[in-house]
């Protein structure tokens, strides 16, 4: 992903809170992504506005991280997988 490329979730995708982390389901084809509290915060930032660079230091604000190499290598894994699955 370039630092460029603004994703967006699909408006198809179902997204469901759940007590530890929430759910993404596709129901068109049944995937299924469980995230975590990162995977949440993410998820919440993918407007179509927001861009990977923007996305890399929104998250280390958050969750007070210093290795931006890390959270990219992270992010850009975790984005490959929304896409892998047409979540994004």
């Amino acid at each position: 992903m370039s630092s460029s490329d603004n994703p967006k979730v699909s408006s198809k995708i179902v997204y469901r809170e759940e007590s530890e982390g929430a759910l993404l389901f596709d129901p068109d084809t049944g995937a299924v992504k469980i995230l975590n509290d990162t995977g949440k915060f993410i998820w919440a930032n993918l407007d179509g506005k927001t861009n990977r660079d923007s996305l890399v230091a929104k998250i280390k604000e958050a969750f007070d991280i210093s290795d931006t190499k890390k959270v990219k290598e992270d992010l850009d894994k975790f984005l490959s997988d929304l896409k892998k699955l047409k979540f994004i």
